[in-house]
């Protein structure tokens, strides 16, 4: 498992390993925080896309070197830990890029809560205060710059910061308890192969083969589940704490899915069901050069491209590499399944929806799913995050 961490460090052309301390913390972590944020203060204003370009070489450099810190403290359990810091120095550098290349300033729209200040010196502290906004609100909600973004109803129909927080309670508790029982039970399915630390395939061939794929897309499923579980919790906990903390209005976070599992076509479930979290980025970097260079269809080919890149290297952070192809596939066939799906409304002037759009998605996405949580089991993922179940 720690060599795994050790096999992303790899990519960016380093062996060194960093344990975390306060001294760390301070010359590895905050570094590439404090550089995004300065970006975000600029991009609110205009005449500045020559120094968010300046900035954004430092940005990604300071982001690398938060990389070689290793968070796990040397536990094969605490794997998960290098991930999640990889995936936020990779999201850094992501959204810095297309903070550096935005055309137009960044104007929040709703209410900010900023600093009662005047003249000049509020515009200045507005963008100091918006900037920390900017920071984490990746949707770019009660922002100019979001762009299609279909916002699903509110959860909790109150504007009122103490009633969010407390109806926020049972959902938290319940993602929390969802995510500890599959999780428990994909270890129990495979507890000495893909549910211990070194991980294993989901496909036993001592199996009879019905059995075997039955056992192997039950677990993908779990997976599933668990992945939406942790999204859903962390979200609800830091809309929780922005509120508390920062004064947020709940209209400030709404749902972030859309009843996923209610999706009758593949371009409704990735375009508005599924979360949206990277929408704009990947619109920005991946939809509009590649329909550019290439034509619209290329742009969806380019954005699910970007998807899979990134989803790869979340891979790798576990140390375990070599499934790239399986995990970027998973990502480019679902484009070609938007594809079909356009070629489809094209041809028969019907949209893919019903009943049969909703066999159709689901069907897809296993099909082509399945061999993505294969390589997180045998990558040990599951056996780290065992470590996170309850009495363990």
């Amino acid at each position: 498992m720690m060599a795994t961490h050790a096999s992303v460090k790899g990519l960016f052309g380093s062996s060194q390993n960093i344990g975390l301390t306060a001294a760390t913390l301070l010359g590895y972590i905050v570094p590439p925080l404090v550089c995004l944020y300065f970006m975000g203060v600029l991009v609110q204003f205009e005449g500045t896309r020559f120094y968010r370009f300046a900035l954004l070489p430092v940005l990604v450099w300071f982001a690398w070197r938060g990389i070689l810190v290793d968070t796990s403290g040397g536990d094969p359990k605490q794997g998960q830990m290098n991930t999640v810091l990889i995936t936020h120095m990779c999201s850094m550098s992501i959204r810095g890029a297309a903070w550096a290349i935005a055309r137009e300033p960044f104007q929040r729209q709703s209410p900010s809560n900023k600093p009662d200040k005047s003249g000049s010196e509020n515009v200045f502290y507005t963008a100091l205060w918006n900037a920390c906004d900017l920071m984490y609100n990746v949707r770019g909600i009660g922002w100019n710059w979001p762009r299609g973004l279909i916002l699903p109803k509110p959860t909790f129909e109150t504007e009122s910061r103490t009633a969010f927080v407390l109806l926020s309670a049972a959902p938290v508790t319940m993602y929390a308890l969802g995510f500890d029982a599959c999780l428990q039970i994909i270890c129990m399915l495979g507890p000495d192969t893909f549910g211990s630390p070194d991980g294993g395939s989901l496909f036993d061939h001592s199996l009879p083969p019905f059995l075997e794929l039955l056992r192997s897309v039950f677990a993908s499923f779990l997976a599933i589940w668990m992945l939406y579980f942790v999204i859903q919790w962390t979200y609800h906990v830091l809309a929780a704490t922005s509120i508390v903390l920062f004064q947020h209005q709940p209209s400030q976070w709404p749902p972030l899915f859309d009843s996923p599992w209610l999706s009758t076509s593949l371009a409704e479930f990735w375009g508005r069901r599924w979360h949206q979290i990277m929408r704009e980025i990947l619109v920005t970097l991946a939809m509009q050069p590649f329909s550019y260079l290439f034509g619209r269809l290329a742009g969806v080919f380019g954005a699910f491209l970007y998807s899979g890149i990134s989803h790869d290297m979340e891979l790798r952070s576990f140390g375990h590499s070599g499934h790239s192809v399986v995990v970027i596939g998973f990502w480019v066939m679902n484009g070609v399944g938007v594809v079909l799906e356009r070629v489809w409304t094209t041809t028969t002037g019907r949209r893919v929806g019903g009943v049969w759009g909703w066999v159709w998605t689901f069907g897809w996405l296993a099909l082509w799913g399945v061999w993505v949580v294969d390589a997180l089991a045998m990558s040990g993922v599951f056996g780290a995050l065992s470590g996170l179940l309850v009495g363990s």
